[in-house]
Parts: structure tokens; C-alpha cells; sequence
């Protein structure tokens, strides 16, 4: 996996109201992608088999979801903007392997043709976490994960108590991420090449969130090549 070096992007210099552009021109790709979608199926609705149907349906499904995290990133950087270098959170008290359970449903929509492989241990402490911040950072680090993964490769999603922390991580099949590209990937305005729809804002945001919660982020090998992210969150006092 490549990582196209934006240090000098001039999207890092914009204004707000500059950044709401950059949103509405991306905004506008996908909905010109999807009403493509969306004539063809009305165009040719009787001439195509119904497997055709259900994979350009698909398809329109696919960019939705992609406007949904694109919508998601640009909400989040500017809470990222208006409180300075950083969010706060007090997280409250969460039971995350409930919580990883029940968004593993969410997140397969977003795991495209990619079955997600989980493995959550049945007994991890409660963390402090909040619950929308938890789903946004694994949209995001799924969503990157399919991009990279070849065909029908799983995505591994799992979970693990270590001493006062746990440890939940994202695994894909793809290329992988050089050691000396690992933390760049979480810069501001960083895209990874040929990544698809974005402006680089995903992972530093999951950074931000993590952080915010009280854990850490960071980009490693996957144990069978590919990459893994792994992000810590605190466990609650007793």
C-alpha cells in the first residue's frame, strides 16, 4: 500500500467555508455516481437479468454508505477545528463486546463483497468509550481495509483484554503499509494512494477520537501479510 505524501497539500490551508466545498464537490461525485446508477436501472430496467439488478442495486448501496463516513469525517473535523488540537470526551462506562457484537451487523454493508472474520473475546472488561465514536473509528478502519483487500478476502475484526487496556483491531489481505509510512497514515489530509473517494481526513480522525477516549492508534503487519490497525481503549475502574 502506497501513501501519497500530502504535506504540502493546499487542502491542509483551507477555511471552513473552503473545507465545505471540498465536501460538496466529493458529495457531488458520489451522487453523480449513484443517479448513473439510478438511470441506468430506469433506462434498462426490463432489458437486464436480475442479478444485474441486484449488483448495480448494490452498487448505489456501496457510494451511499461511502457518503455516509465522507459525511461523518467532515462533522468530526470540524468539532476537531472549533475545540483546537484536539478533542476531550468523558466517555461513559461501556460494555465493548456488546458493543462490538452489535455493530459487527452495521458494519457489514460497509465490508462489501469482504466477509468479516470476528474474533472478540467473550470476556473483556468494561472500557471507558463512547459508543458513536467506537462506530465511527471501525466504519472508517473497515471501509479503508476493503479498499486494499482483494476479492471475497476476509477482514478480520477482533478484540482482546490486555492488562488495563483492550485492544480491537482491523485486519486486511492487501498490500500492506511500509514501517516507515505507519504513522504518517494517521496525518491530517494524508491519503493513501489510489484509495478511492476521500481527502485524507479518515484516519486522522480515528486518531483523534481514540485519543479523545484516552487510547492510542498505530498501523502494524498483519500476521498473514496485509495490514492491521489496532486501536486501545481504557478499561473502567471498578
Amino acid at each position: 500500500m502506497a501513501v501519497q505524501d500530502t504535506s504540502e497539500d493546499p487542502l491542509a490551508g483551507l477555511s471552513a467555508d473552503e473545507l465545505l466545498r471540498v465536501l460538496g464537490h466529493e458529495i457531488g461525485n458520489l451522487v453523480t455516481i449513484v443517479s448513473g446508477y439510478g438511470q441506468m436501472l430506469r433506462d434498462h430496467w426490463e432489458l437486464l437479468p436480475d442479478d444485474r439488478r441486484l449488483d448495480i442495486v448494490g452498487r448505489m448501496n456501496r457510494q451511499v454508505d461511502q457518503l455516509r463516513v465522507l459525511i461523518d469525517n467532515f462533522q468530526h473535523l470540524r468539532w476537531l477545528t472549533v475545540s483546537g488540537d484536539g478533542l476531550t470526551a468523558v466517555a461513559p462506562t461501556t460494555d465493548i463486546g456488546d458493543l462490538l457484537k452489535a455493530l459487527a451487523d452495521d458494519l457489514a454493508p460497509l465490508a462489501d463483497d469482504h466477509p468479516l472474520a470476528i474474533d472478540i473475546d467473550p470476556n473483556l472488561p468494561p472500557v471507558l468509550a463512547d459508543r458513536a465514536s467506537v462506530q465511527h473509528v471501525l466504519m472508517n478502519l473497515v471501509v479503508n481495509a476493503t479498499k486494499f483487500s482483494p476479492a471475497e478476502a476476509p477482514i478480520g475484526i477482533a478484540a482482546r483484554g490486555e492488562g488495563d487496556e483492550v485492544s480491537i483491531s482491523v485486519t486486511d489481505r492487501g498490500p500492506g503499509i511500509p514501517p516507515d509510512k505507519r504513522d504518517q497514515v494517521f496525518g491530517k489530509f494524508v491519503r493513501l494512494q489510489d484509495g478511492g473517494v476521500g481527502v485524507g481526513l479518515g484516519l486522522f480522525i480515528c486518531r483523534a477520537l481514540v485519543e479523545a477516549m484516552g487510547g492510542h492508534i498505530w498501523a502494524e503487519e498483519g500476521p498473514d501479510g496485509g495490514a492491521r490497525m489496532r486501536f486501545t481503549l481504557p478499561v473502567a475502574a471498578n
